[in-house]
């Protein structure tokens, strides 16, 4: 009976452990909430201006980042951009030709593993080598994108340790699933509110090929929409410097 009883409090305390860790990775959810934020944790929205962000992860790639680039051009938005640590270090160029272009950077991962396979002591490593590599661009990053939205009590705690802020999204593409340009503007377009961060992607390191094709064709009527709404596309830093 006592060993069944410490069996009993090893297996409680092993759940308890994976709940605290993988507890967190919640947060991803609330995008289907009303809420913009939790304090200390992450956000989802802006503040409700009549703005909105669009977002872009898994860049750079020299295949794909610059078609995006200029179709941003095109439209006069500026976007903002969630880097990979380790594409940042082969192709740092790119990184800076986005900053020139009057964009923003921001930090991603290094890796684009899931946190929620891994333990604190990789999280934090992963995110240090991914703060270096901007770094070594010339890049001082305030917010964090985890992959995949998942997030752990080390991912808050090591982003703190780098003074970034969690920020997930409102609205996305999906683009990788997508039969379509127009589904992917769909998906996004019925979800747009003052205050929404869009996420879509520049690179194809980790999605299937043509779904870039797919998010520079359906930028057009995203941008449409967005201003038909009126509201205004910008970048992250500035829909959320509202407050």
């Amino acid at each position: 009976m006592r060993r069944r009883a410490v069996v009993g409090l090893g297996a409680a305390a092993a759940a308890a452990a994976g709940l605290a860790h993988a507890g967190p990775s919640v947060v991803s959810l609330g995008q289907w909430s009303r809420r913009r934020a939790v304090p200390g944790v992450c956000r989802w929205r802006g503040p409700a201006a009549r703005q909105v962000a669009i977002t872009f992860d898994d860049g750079p790639s020299p295949r794909s980042t610059p078609v995006i680039l200029d179709r941003l051009d095109d439209l006069d938005v500026h976007a903002t951009f969630f880097c990979v640590g380790r594409l940042v270090g082969r192709h740092a160029d790119l990184v800076q030709d986005i900053v020139r272009r009057g964009h923003q950077v921001e930090l991603h991962c290094h890796s684009h593993e899931s946190h929620l396979r891994h333990g604190p002591r990789w999280v934090a490593g992963d995110l240090d080598d991914a703060v270096a590599a901007l770094g070594d661009a010339g890049v001082r990053a305030r917010w964090f994108r985890p992959p995949y939205g998942h997030t752990t009590t080390a991912t808050i705690a090591s982003a703190r340790r780098h003074q970034l802020e969690v920020v997930l999204w409102s609205a996305w593409g999906r683009e990788w699933s997508a039969t379509s340009s127009d589904s992917v503007a769909r998906r996004v377009t019925r979800r747009l509110e003052p205050g929404a961060i869009v996420l879509l992607h520049d690179g194809e390191d980790f999605s299937p090929p043509g779904s870039v094709a797919r998010v520079g064709d359906a930028l057009g009527p995203i941008v449409d929409a967005i201003r038909s709404g009126g509201l205004t596309p910008r970048r992250l830093d500035e829909v959320l410097t509202v407050e």
